[in-house]
């Protein structure tokens, strides 16, 4: 069902005319993403969106410095909602 969720607020998000700052933050702006358990589902898919837009190759070893360290932040934000929220 929470997967359902994500997948309809990650359309909404790529539906609706977003300006391109709010949906791909910078690297300063990443790494102080307010994360929030509360907010799970709608932060989760807000992350995801900027992962499918960025579309970095799938080996770390390949993306330039700059998207390695991006790539890197984001995928531990992700990860920072299932260490912390658990199944909420």
């Amino acid at each position: 069902m929470k997967k359902i969720l994500v997948l309809i607020v990650v359309l909404l998000l790529s539906a609706c005319d977003i300006d391109s700052s709010q949906a791909v933050p910078n690297y300063e702006e990443l790494k102080n993403y307010p994360v929030d358990c509360a907010k799970k589902d709608v932060q989760l898919a807000h992350l995801y969106l900027i992962q499918k837009r960025k579309n970095f190759d799938e080996d770390p070893d390949k993306l330039a410095p700059a998207d390695y360290y991006y790539n890197s932040r984001l995928k531990s934000t992700i990860w920072w909602f299932y260490y912390e929220c658990g199944d909420k």
